[in-house]
């Protein structure tokens, strides 16, 4: 009986800690975070990403504005991926081009395993209308 109680009690926290940690940052970022009309890159937009961090706390572009995004990493080699688009592994260098057509906030992670801190290593991508 002892062992019943055991094994589902182990299952019941695995389950918990399952529930916990099924937030993988896929969801748009709430509240919107406000931008200036400087901070709204036209055309080119470039992030930088050194170990375990990128150059910003947020990025802007214009919804429905094609633009060229490029990843420069100073220290590694770094990649990118925006939630919710589908833009998951823009890489080191490679320029990409990107429209997003809907406004909102995007969480942007480091999309190449990079070490100690590669789970840390995030921003934002902020579309404005």
């Amino acid at each position: 009986m002892r062992k019943w109680l055991l094994l589902a009690l182990a299952v019941a926290m695995m389950s918990i800690l399952i529930a916990c940690g099924s937030n993988n940052g896929n969801s748009k970022v709430e509240p919107p975070i406000e931008v200036s009309e400087d901070e709204i890159a036209s055309g080119t937009l470039e992030i930088v990403a050194s170990n375990w961090e990128f150059d910003k706390e947020y990025y802007a572009i214009r919804a429905g504005e094609t633009v060229e995004l490029t990843v420069n990493s100073i220290d590694g080699v770094h990649g990118i991926e925006i939630f919710d688009t589908e833009y998951n592994n823009i890489v080191n260098n490679k320029p990409t081009q990107i429209t997003i057509t809907e406004p909102g906030t995007y969480n942007i992670r480091c999309s190449i395993p990079c070490g100690q801190g590669h789970r840390t290593m995030v921003s934002k991508l902020v579309v404005v209308a």
